[in-house]
C-alpha cells in the first residue's frame, strides 16, 4: 500500500448514519449499501441473541459509515426504504 493511500485511510472518520430497532433491519440496510459499494459497521451495546428485544432503545443497532459516504448513504436509504 502506498504512503498516500495510508494517509487517506487515516483521514477517514466514521459517523453514524442511523439507528434501527432490530438487527434484521440493520442487515437489510447493510446489504443495500453494499450493493452500492459502501461499507458500513453495525454496532450495538447489547448482545441481541441473548436479549432479542428493544426496551427504551437498549438493543438498537447503529449503522456507521465513512463521513465521505454519509450523504450518498442517506440518499440511497431515502430512495429505497
Amino acid at each position: 500500500m502506498s504512503e498516500n493511500t495510508e494517509k487517506k485511510d487515516k483521514d477517514i472518520k466514521i459517523v453514524e448514519l442511523c439507528r434501527v430497532p432490530r438487527e434484521d433491519e440493520a442487515l437489510a440496510i447493510e446489504s443495500l449499501l453494499a450493493s452500492y459499494n459502501i461499507k458500513c459497521i453495525l454496532q450495538s451495546d447489547i448482545t441481541r441473541s441473548i436479549y432479542p428485544f428493544t426496551i427504551d432503545g437498549l438493543a438498537e443497532v447503529s449503522i456507521l459509515v465513512s463521513d465521505r459516504d454519509l450523504e450518498k448513504s442517506k440518499e440511497i436509504i431515502n430512495q429505497n426504504i
